[in-house]
């Protein structure tokens, strides 16, 4: 199947969880989807494919739906709730990493032999791409608020806060990110290519989250209001 449909079944279903767990358990919906798609990006990022003979490296909606998670927040309960969020994922990532490692050196069965290899590389080799990500996650949701609570002040338009939010955040996040996993193993033409292509499919996906943090703002926020 194509790799490009493959990331729209993946957009979909990531902001689809963010919106659906948003309506169902409010706020903490959000610290919850939160913890789900950390622990979804920390096994997407280790594998790459290649777009137009590019490699680029899985977690494209994952990663992208944390910053429109943190966005949402911004939106309706204001920066201070950004603080939580942060420590949430900085805590799931860990923990996850932690287990995974313990777990990857654990001595193998003789049954399953494929398998159980397949799962001991999963860390071996990737410390690199898990220390990158954790990095650049953290520093584009800090910084992805204080834009787009400062757009929002100016300015009270989600289309507005959101997308040049989006673009300005996702241009750091990439290139801290490429730079943090790949610098020196791949070219310097791979390395300036992945980043352009990693930050057109992650903007246009986070312009795209637009949707959610509009359904989240003026359906679901007004039907709880109404509710209470």
């Amino acid at each position: 199947m194509n790799n490009v449909l493959l990331i729209i079944i993946e957009l979909i279903i990531c902001y689809g969880s963010l919106v659906l767990l948003r309506r169902i358990l409010n706020t903490e919906g959000i610290y919850i989807y939160a913890i789900i798609a950390t622990i979804a990006s920390i096994l997407m990022t280790t594998k790459t494919i290649a777009i137009m003979n590019i490699n680029i490296p899985l977690g494209f909606a994952s990663i992208t739906s944390l910053i429109i998670g943190g966005n949402i927040l911004t939106q309706t309960k204001g920066k201070e709730a950004i603080r939580k969020y942060i420590l949430i994922i900085i805590t799931s990532f860990i923990i996850s990493t932690i287990i995974y490692y313990l777990s990857s050196i654990m001595l193998n069965s003789q049954y399953a032999i494929n398998s159980n290899i397949a799962y001991s590389n999963l860390f071996n080799g990737h410390i690199r791409e898990y220390i990158a990500l954790l990095v650049s996650l953290i520093i584009a949701i800090w910084m992805n608020s204080k834009i787009y609570y400062l757009l929002k002040r100016i300015r009270n338009k989600i289309i507005i806060s959101n997308i040049f939010s989006i673009i300005i955040t996702e241009f750091v996040e990439n290139i801290i990110y490429v730079l943090l996993a790949y610098l020196y193993e791949f070219t310097v033409i791979e390395i300036a290519l992945c980043i352009v292509f990693r930050y057109m499919l992650k903007t246009i996906i986070g312009i795209i989250g637009t949707y959610p943090i509009y359904i989240v703002t003026k359906f679901i926020d007004k039907e709880v209001d109404y509710e209470n």
